[in-house]
């Protein structure tokens, strides 16, 4: 039983974002979040300008993003001016609000949202800068807690019930694969 006691956890991309006892599950296979969605009837994506910037495959993750939101019928919203490039893509299921907006907003358990859809029980985040998703995940964390947060960057976001462990990059986009596959996708 030594073993089991000294297992890995994982910890915060940056160190100096440690929360209370109730950290994120280390999110390495899809598969895990199988019984969290098959609860879920309003999800979310949530994200922001490094959405534009981040390769996958031989796109970037906006491609990703949209092919998520279309696979899972999940609607978009953009931070940080990456609205645009959604539009410029042909993408009309993104709606732009502030990434402290929608930390403020999903507080509200009647809140309808942008596409007035919500209230949502499950957000996806990615692509917003690490200090500004760990604050809006530490929102819903201790203010919405009827919304799951799922953290689909490649750093650990403590405050999400679950996140990705520091992945490196090649285990990160197999499990991006996986989770357009788990919420409707199809093989990819």
């Amino acid at each position: 039983m030594e073993v089991a006691s000294n297992m890995m956890k994982a910890t915060p991309w940056q160190t100096g974002e440690i929360c209370g006892t109730d950290s994120a599950k280390a999110l390495t296979k899809a598969d895990v979040l199988k019984r969290d969605l098959k609860k879920c009837k309003k999800p979310l994506l949530i994200v922001g300008s490094e959405t534009r910037t981040e390769k996958y495959g031989k796109g970037t993750m906006l491609d990703y993003i949209i092919e998520l939101s279309n696979a899972g019928n999940i609607p978009v919203i953009a931070t940080g001016g990456v609205i645009k490039d959604f539009l410029e893509k042909g993408f009309e299921n993104a709606k732009s609000v502030g990434a402290m907006e929608m930390a403020y907003f999903l507080q509200d358990p009647e809140w309808k949202g942008p596409h007035g859809t919500g209230p949502y029980d499950m957000i996806y985040t990615y692509g917003i800068p690490y200090f500004m998703q760990w604050t809006l995940l530490s929102s819903v964390m201790n203010f919405a807690p009827e919304i799951t947060p799922i953290a689909i960057g490649r750093h650990f976001q403590p405050h999400a019930k679950w996140s990705c462990p520091n992945l490196k990059e090649k285990n990160w986009h197999v499990l991006l694969k996986e989770l357009v596959t788990l919420v409707g996708g199809g093989s990819t």
